[in-house]
């Protein structure tokens, strides 16, 4: 089972958008655990998880978040317009195409 955290400022919007793109997950039959959280947790909770997706609005934070994480996760910035209205279907099928790592 691989671990997917999702990570914006606060965690709200993350936390809305991971718990859809979990039961898309769930239905898809995808071996996944779909995370959120805020940025000023994310370093607390990352060593549990195996890829990241960084909210567009703290991509200015990728360097921070990569020198968190190092470089043997997948790290990948979710577009504007699909987080923004918490498309889990574009979502995920953009994690699955970025982090191939996370089918199996």
């Amino acid at each position: 089972m691989k671990k997917l955290l999702i990570c914006c400022l606060f965690g709200n919007t993350a936390n809305s958008l991971a718990k859809k793109m979990q039961l898309l997950a769930e239905h898809k039959g995808h071996p996944l655990i779909v995370g959120a959280v805020g940025l000023d947790n994310f370093a607390s909770v990352a060593p549990a998880f195996d890829a990241f997706l960084i909210a567009p609005h703290i991509q200015y934070k990728a360097e921070e978040i990569e020198s968190i994480v190092g470089d043997s996760r997948s790290i990948a910035v979710i577009e504007s317009l699909p987080y923004a209205s918490l498309d889990a279907e574009k979502v995920l099928a953009f994690a699955m195409a970025q982090m191939p790592e996370l089918a199996g």
